[in-house]
């Protein structure tokens, strides 16, 4: 029997700072929160003590929607995250071809707003790796940029119609361009090469440590399946979960095919329960389906209800028909639906298929829309209804320079109030859940944090705040981040409370005493996992 005392610390727990400056651990639980007095009484024998600094120890933070496997392949490839100019982007690509023999070059991360609203060409491309194909995909990994030798080892030319669930763009001749979009991906992401799975879980096992540095003790890998050259994976975490390697609570949602049809529905169940059932026995809690309903705005592939300025309206991966066919099939197998939608009608289609549900099947599960760019006013009261969580990805929630010069535009500046309505669906007494979507965007909660409170980009406390209406509390966000995303996950974790899985963050400072302008320069200190203080 193991024991820890943490000491000298704000505790906060279930929305709202607790009277106590202690809490003690035992065997990976805790059993006393209170005064360090009280508290060392109650262990009895202390075999490590943990001083707090005076910082604000929370449960640890659950990121329920990140791409843990994306970013570790990411890792394995030519990374342009973080370059800021079409010189840098070239650069790395010229630097990582001539430094790999890879039979294509792979990669992505690049700043969408550095190329027109068309997308980079192959042209460009072909300058930078002209000896082989070559495929990167941009930081929302929404859209990818192909060389001609890629177009060409996927067949697509001027006669490849688009697909249904993407978009080709194309020269005023219609040649390809080089730019798809959505499912266009597809086309050449078969064509590949895949990584090995021992480099995949090396790289996810970095990766991982990086969260887990962060706070971050529990996550929803949010696509466990093969889609826009990334493969399943399961088998690297299968694989760091056989070695013991693998610290932290990972659960996964199983990606639903876009080539699924009504005939399929059934076989597509049963593999989730076959997964489901092999998974959770390993060690992995997969009992959650991912359904992509729709694209970005930036892309003007999200499913909105208002058309865009070219009087299309994004796409529908799915028809409603088909989700409220396949929804119910889920949930009464047992099966969470993990929504993606950003458009208000693909938060549309994703609430009826929730309410196509039988209430006592809706009510053995979890299920939640990620990301909820906008949603329609007469569809927010329908999350509570449902039971449908609202998981948020509050870093999103700004005015940066994605929304000021690509989002805005397309939407139109009078619905700068109306994106990521997270306070309404809060008022209207939805369960909220927080992520990130990384490696879209930083996996650092605290910035997530100083978004979904300030409304304001980190470092720009004098920017306008987009929607001001919808900002949090710090006690709302912080619940959310870890009470609300740990309940939605189901990995018992979530509170500081006697009997609660002993998951903890420590800061290096308490926020509630600060501007919530500086709450982004927050960091944590010290990473607790079922009782063991993590050496990071």
């Amino acid at each position: 029997m193991s024991s820890l005392l943490v000491a000298d610390g704000v505790l906060f727990s279930a929305g709202t700072v607790l009277d106590a400056d202690a809490l003690g651990i035992r065997d990976g639980r805790i059993v006393a929160v209170g005064s360090h007095r009280d508290v060392r009484d109650a262990l009895g024998r202390v075999d490590d003590e943990l001083d707090a600094r005076g910082g604000l120890v929370t449960p640890g933070f659950v990121d329920a929607h990140l791409h843990l496997g994306g970013g570790a392949v990411d890792a394995l490839r030519c990374d342009l995250a973080g370059a800021n100019t079409l010189d840098e982007i070239d650069q790395r690509i010229r630097t990582f071809a001539v430094g790999t023999g890879a039979a294509w070059v792979v990669g992505g991360g690049w700043d969408p707003t550095l190329f027109p609203p068309s997308g980079p060409t192959a042209a460009h491309l072909d300058a930078l790796v002209p000896d082989r194909p070559a495929f990167l995909l941009d930081a929302d990994h929404h859209g990818g940029w192909a060389n001609s030798a890629a177009l060409a080892a996927a067949g697509i030319d001027r006669a490849t119609p688009d697909p249904s669930d993407g978009r080709i763009e194309r020269a005023a001749d219609g040649t390809p361009s080089g730019a798809l979009r959505e499912g266009a991906m597809q086309l050449v992401s078969p064509h590949i090469p895949p990584h090995e799975t021992a480099d995949i879980a090396r790289a996810l096992l970095t990766v991982s440590r990086s969260a887990l540095a962060a706070g971050i003790t529990g996550w929803q890998e949010a696509a466990l399946g093969e889609y826009a050259g990334y493969p399943d994976f399961s088998h690297a975490y299968l694989s760091l979960l056989r070695d013991g390697s693998l610290v932290g609570r990972a659960t996964g949602a199983i990606w639903v095919p876009r080539n699924l049809t009504s005939d399929t529905i059934d076989a597509f169940v049963a593999a989730c329960l076959e997964r489901a059932r092999a998974n959770t026995a390993a060690g992995f809690p997969t009992r959650t389906a991912k359904l992509m309903l729709d694209g970005i705005v930036e892309t003007r592939t999200a499913h909105l209800c208002h058309p865009y300025p070219d009087g299309s309206h994004g796409l529908s991966y799915f028809a409603p028909e088909l989700v409220q066919q396949l929804v119910p099939a889920l949930n009464a197998a047992g099966v969470a639906v993990h929504v993606h939608a950003l458009g208000d009608a693909a938060v549309h289609d994703a609430l009826d298929g929730f309410a196509a549900v039988p209430a006592d099947h809706r009510a053995r599960v979890r299920n939640h829309i990620a990301h909820l760019e906008l949603i329609a006013p007469d569809d927010v009261p329908r999350f509570a209804e449902l039971g449908v969580t609202a998981n948020c990805q509050p870093y999103w929630a700004c005015a940066n320079a994605l929304v000021r010069q690509v989002t805005l535009p397309l939407l139109g500046a009078d619905r700068a109030d109306d994106l990521y309505p997270f306070a309404a669906l809060r008022d209207a007494g939805a369960a909220l859940a927080m992520g990130s979507d990384w490696p879209v965007s930083t996996f650092d909660p605290w910035l997530g944090i100083h978004v979904a409170v300030t409304r304001r980009p980190p470092g720009e406390a004098d920017a306008e705040p987009l929607g001001a209406a919808h900002a949090f509390p710090l006690e709302a966000a912080l619940d959310a981040y870890t009470r609300g995303s740990a309940d939605l996950l189901g990995i018992g974790a979530g509170t500081l409370a006697p009997g609660a899985a002993a998951d903890l963050a420590i800061a290096d400072r308490d926020p509630f005493t600060g501007p919530s302008v500086d709450i982004h320069e927050t960091r944590t200190n010290a990473t607790v996992v079922a009782g063991e203080v993590l050496a990071l």
